[in-house]
């Protein structure tokens, strides 16, 4: 098992870098705003692929946090409190 140490500004750096994704119902949301009054009705190819992609969205999401949930602690030894005075 490898020593890594990662500082604040290591991950205020990876975390600046991770691209921003546009989800398919967000990106249909905002070209068709008048989907909502259901005037203009969606193509059912498009809402099933759109649904598809949250679903599998939401499903890395909760993956990803459940292995950030089992992480151990780091200390920050070098981060100073002053509410708490240290």
């Amino acid at each position: 098992m490898s020593d890594t140490t990662l500082t604040l500004e290591d991950l205020r750096g990876c975390l600046a870098s991770a691209e921003s994704i546009e989800l398919q119902g967000m990106r249909l949301l905002k070209e068709r705003p008048h989907l909502m009054t259901a005037s203009h009705p969606i193509p059912r190819h498009l809402v099933v692929e759109a649904v598809t992609e949250i679903v599998a969205y939401t499903e890395r999401c909760t993956a990803a946090a459940r292995q950030l949930a089992n992480l151990s602690p780091i200390p920050l030894l070098t981060i100073s409190v002053m509410e708490f005075d240290i």
